[in-house]
């Protein structure tokens, strides 16, 4: 998982396997589609849409929902502290993704 938008030991490992070609390709659109914990935690303390920044709609919609009643409060008070984790594996997916694609363009 990425810690504070750097890549861990074995995201850089995965990346280190490809050929040149296809770890360039692969950084560049990670870096484009990686989720900032920063912006998370905005869209969680502003306007509780941080499960549709991490691709979660249908969550984002329960959790709406949910919030008329005490479950929803808790919910998001409790996600204040997944949030950071939520992240991290919402980008390892991003970064999974990425070189999936770029073994795809670049065979």
């Amino acid at each position: 998982m990425t810690r504070g938008n750097i890549l861990t030991e074995e995201e850089i490992a995965r990346l280190a396997a490809l050929p040149e070609k296809q770890r360039d390709y692969a950084v560049k659109i990670y870096a484009a589609r990686e989720k900032k914990k920063s912006t998370a935690y905005i869209l969680w303390l502003f306007f509780a849409l941080y499960y549709f920044y991490l691709g979660h709609p249908v969550k984002n919609i329960i959790f709406w929902l949910l919030w008329s009643c005490l479950i929803g409060e808790i919910w998001w008070l409790i996600d204040l502290f997944r949030i950071s984790d939520m992240v991290d594996e919402t980008n390892e997916e991003i970064l999974g993704t990425c070189i999936e694609e770029a073994k795809a363009l670049y065979p």
